[in-house]
């Protein structure tokens, strides 16, 4: 039993071993990822992590969000926001854990698992908008700039969905939900004595879908 037991020992550390060795191989993840929204945006980001265990990483994503739809136009008496500024959008950084399971599933020779993917998402905690003064005749006549740092400016996320990897590259799709308000900052804007609170949807949270394309080493 005592050889049997030193047996089992040796091959667990051996298997340890090579287990610990792919995973120093594979330490870093760059990634590269698209979302659509229920808040009419699109975006793109670039993401780094460093997996500091097998299965748990920490690291960082920068990226950019729009919106393709219109939710509500301020607008009064001689003046209106300004076309150019009718869609909102920011840049951001969002600091994020990615954690994955290990494989589920073989196909041939790539690898399934499941993954999450909690973070915090920051935008540029400052918005500016041009606001169109019309003449009689519904003419822009003068642009006036309005702007505020106040307002909702980040939100908690969190990703989850399956990854498919093939080597060192993993492709990656799942589901996002987001506490982001993409009118945060919008909604603390003043003109004329107007708020633009009042004339946008209320506040909803944030649902999506995404892909995203990694690589390993």
């Amino acid at each position: 039993m005592k050889k049997v037991a030193f047996l089992l020992c040796l091959m667990g550390c051996a298997l340890l071993a090579k287990a610990q060795g792919k995973a120093d191989l594979e330490k870093n993840r760059v990634a590269l990822g698209g979302l659509l929204t229920s808040s009419d945006t699109w975006q793109m980001d670039l993401s780094y992590h460093y997996m500091m265990l097998p299965y748990v990483g920490v690291g960082a994503s920068v990226g950019y969000w729009a919106q393709f739809a219109i939710d509500g136009v301020p607008q009064g008496e001689g003046w209106r926001i300004g076309d150019d500024y009718k869609k909102v959008q920011n840049f951001y950084f969002r600091p994020s854990l990615h954690l994955v399971t290990p494989t589920l599933m073989k196909i041939a020779d790539a690898q399934l698992r499941l993954f999450a993917e909690p973070g915090f998402i920051m935008n540029i905690p400052y918005c500016n908008v041009g606001v169109s003064l019309l003449d009689a005749h519904g003419l822009e006549r003068d642009v006036q700039n309005v702007s505020t740092s106040k307002g909702n400016w980040y939100a908690f996320d969190c990703k989850a969905g399956l990854s498919l990897f093939i080597d060192n590259v993993s492709i990656s799709a799942g589901y996002q939900y987001s506490t982001l308000d993409v009118l945060g900052m919008r909604r603390e804007l003043v003109y004329n004595n107007k708020l633009f609170n009042d004339f946008y949807s209320k506040r909803k949270v944030q649902h999506g879908g995404f892909v995203t394309i990694g690589y390993h080493f």
